[in-house]
C-alpha cells in the first residue's frame, strides 16, 4: 500500500504547456481522500512551485513541498523552510571559473530572478519555464551576496554532456553534478538529492520506504526512484530512468501518465 506519493513536475505531473490535466489533477484528489500524503518534488525553487502547488490546495493543509533537486524542503500549512542545502562561496568561485573555461554560461536563482552570467537561447527556455526575470551579472561571484542552492548551466545539449564529464572529474565528491534536461547541467551540494530529500519527508511523516512512490523522467529523479519501494519512471523518461524504475508507465505527461499509474498502483492497491 502506498502512503507517500512523490511527483515530479516538468515532464511528468505538467504536459509541455505546464498544466496540470484534469485527469491527474482528479486522480491525485482520489489518493488523498484515501489518505495518501503527495509530495511536489522538482528540481524548480519554491517560489517557481507555488503555482502547482496551490492549484492542487497545497497550501490549505499541511505537507512539503521539495525543491531545488532536493536541496531544499519546505512546509506549506504554515509555510515554512525545513531543509536548506547550499554551495558555499569558495566552492562557486572555483565552480564559476571552471564555466567560464568551459565558456559556458552560469546562473542561480534568487527569490523570482534568474541571475545569469551571460544570456543564451537556454537562459530564455528557464525564464519561459519559471516566469522569473532574468539579470545578467557577468562578475556573479563578486555579486553575490547568499549562498546558493544550486547552480544551473544552460547550454547546447551536445556540448553539456562533455561539460559533466569535466566538472565531475574535477570536482569529485564535492558536488553532486548531473543534467536534468537536456540543455540544463545542474551542480547541487554534494549532500542534496531528491532520494535524501524524500527519505526526510518519509521519516519526518513515518513512512517506510516500502510504501512510498515516486514517479519521475530524468536524471535528477534517480535518487527518490531508487529510494522508494515503488519508483516508477515516465514512458518519456530517459533510459537510464527507465532501466532503474520497478515500474514505467505506459503512457507520458501529455497522456496522463501520472493518473495512469496512480489509478492503477495507488488506488486499486488500496
Amino acid at each position: 500500500m502506498v502512503q507517500l506519493l512523490a511527483l515530479d513536475l516538468d515532464d511528468t505531473l505538467l504536459r509541455a504547456d505546464l498544466t496540470i490535466s484534469d485527469r491527474n489533477r482528479k486522480s491525485l484528489r482520489a489518493a488523498e481522500d484515501q489518505g495518501v500524503r503527495i509530495v511536489l518534488a522538482s528540481g524548480r525553487t519554491v517560489f517557481s512551485m507555488e503555482r502547482f502547488a496551490d492549484d492542487l490546495g497545497f497550501f490549505d493543509r499541511p505537507g512539503f513541498l521539495i525543491a531545488d533537486n532536493g536541496s531544499t524542503v519546505a512546509a506549506t500549512l504554515p509555510r515554512a523552510l525545513l531543509v536548506q542545502h547550499t554551495l558555499d562561496k569558495n566552492l562557486l568561485r572555483h565552480l564559476l571559473q571552471a564555466f567560464e573555461v568551459l565558456d559556458l554560461p552560469v546562473q542561480v536563482y534568487r527569490e523570482k530572478a534568474i541571475l545569469v552570467t551571460k544570456d543564451n537561447a537556454y537562459v530564455s527556455a528557464d525564464v519561459r519555464l519559471t516566469g522569473f526575470d532574468r539579470f545578467v551579472v557577468p562578475d556573479l561571484a563578486d555579486h553575490l551576496d547568499f549562498n546558493p542552492t544550486k547552480i544551473v548551466v544552460p547550454g547546447d545539449p551536445e556540448v553539456l554532456p562533455t561539460a559533466l564529464g569535466v566538472i565531475r572529474a574535477a570536482f569529485g565528491d564535492r558536488v553532486n553534478a548531473f543534467i536534468s534536461k537536456p540543455y540544463f547541467l545542474e551542480v547541487l551540494p554534494v549532500q542534496a538529492d531528491k532520494g535524501s530529500a524524500l527519505r526526510y519527508v518519509a521519516q519526518t511523516l513515518g513512512v517506510p520506504r516500502e510504501e512510498v512512490m515516486a514517479i519521475g523522467d530524468a536524471e535528477n529523479d534517480l535518487g527518490m526512484i531508487q529510494y522508494a519501494g515503488w519508483g516508477v519512471a515516465m514512458a518519456n523518461g530517459t533510459d537510464q530512468v527507465r532501466q532503474a524504475a520497478r515500474i514505467v508507465s505506459h503512457h507520458g505527461h501529455e497522456q496522463d501518465g501520472v493518473a495512469e499509474i496512480v489509478d492503477a498502483y495507488v488506488l486499486k492497491k488500496a
